[in-house]
């Protein structure tokens, strides 16, 4: 490239184009930003951009008339884009809508293709699991699908990076070992499913007295004519107003959501939240499981739980000692801040380009 405009701004400065959901809130973005943070010159191509996705539901609508249009807009936006910057590294989180001649073309060209896979399951629209066979490097965010991708890909393409949180979004702002203004005795935020309306469910019918915030998309519908209706909020929440209600909440529940929809069998085990919670400063009750213990210790960073009986008990028992619970907070957010990061997880993810792309 002859364009002095696309020099590298500093002598040998590692480039990286991101593609895919780059809403503030996003990992997309929060990796973009990691990776800034420490020295790589990023450029981004939005799905969104291409119309192929939208919030609102009549662009949802007439979106589904435009959607292969939008799709080749996408590809061609990620070409054109790397054609022009000629990045090292082409990253996406999931690769929704990413095609596999895209892919090729991009690693024709000594461009590294990696996929930081978020999700328990593979089944989406505008993705194929067969996909991942073009990318130089999965970084899934489960171990329980870390060895199947190994006998499909190969080991040395893959590798387990856990989910982080944005940090300037998921921040505290109660200062360590002082009481939040609290709103609510338990707190959930996330998209429904049945999973989480069960342990929902059974936590209001045993202690109706508690105060609850329930926010996330599509729990009007599925708690309407419930005991949980009246503890949901009539919108989703976005930016930072999830690290508020986080914080605000005597006790935030991890739950997941359960076998939906995977071919395989697989659930969560941690997810987003596992790392929101206590970076925004909340006290966590997570369902226990060796993922989470790897990352925590039960009883001193997080609370955990393991049936219904004991998640009712251990709500009571958190209500009843503050003190142990914001201790317990304490700890867990400074478990979490920065070591689960989003900046944290880029330069786990450059740390393997470095031994992975050694020519790279």
């Amino acid at each position: 490239m002859n364009d002095p405009i696309f020099a590298p701004l500093a002598p040998g400065a590692p480039s990286m184009l991101v593609a895919g959901n780059m809403l503030s809130t996003s990992t997309g973005m929060g990796l973009a930003r990691g990776f800034r943070s420490f020295g790589w010159d990023v450029s981004e191509v939005s799905l969104h951009d291409a119309s192929i996705i939208a919030e609102d539901r009549a662009l949802r609508v007439v979106g589904r008339l435009i959607v292969p249009f939008g799709i080749r807009a996408y590809n061609r936006s990620i070409l054109k884009q790397a054609a022009l910057l000629q990045p090292d590294v082409m990253l996406t989180v999931k690769g929704l809508y990413i095609e596999p001649e895209t892919l090729r073309a991009l690693r024709r060209q000594g461009i590294r293709t990696v996929n930081f896979y978020p999700d328990y399951k593979f089944e989406y629209p505008g993705f194929d699991e067969q996909w991942l066979r073009d990318y130089d490097l999965v970084a899934t965010t489960k171990s329980f699908q870390v060895d199947y991708l190994a006998q499909r890909i190969g080991a040395e393409r893959v590798a387990l990076v856990h989910h982080g949180y944005v940090p300037d979004m998921h921040r505290r702002r109660t200062p360590a070992g002082r009481e939040p203004h609290y709103l609510w005795d338990l707190g959930y935020v996330g998209n429904a499913s049945a999973n989480k309306f069960d342990w929902l469910s059974r936590i209001v019918a045993a202690l109706p007295d508690l105060s609850v915030i329930v926010a996330g998309h599509h729990w009007r519908d599925m708690a309407a004519g419930t005991p949980l209706e009246r503890f949901v909020l009539s919108h989703a929440l976005a930016g930072d107003h999830f690290a508020r209600v986080a914080e605000h909440s005597r006790i935030n529940l991890a739950v997941h959501h359960g076998n939906v929809g995977s071919a395989h069998g697989w659930q969560d085990k941690v997810s987003t939240r596992t790392f929101e919670i206590p970076a925004s400063g909340g006290f966590m009750l997570h369902v226990d499981n060796d993922d989470l213990r790897s990352l925590y210790q039960p009883g001193v960073e997080t609370g955990v739980f393991e049936h219904e009986h004991d998640l009712i008990a251990k709500i009571r028992y958190y209500l009843e000692n503050p003190e142990e619970r914001r201790a317990i907070a304490d700890r867990g957010h400074a478990r979490s801040v920065p070591a689960y990061s989003l900046t944290s997880r880029a330069a786990e993810l450059a740390e393997l380009f470095r031994t992975r792309f050694p020519h790279a």
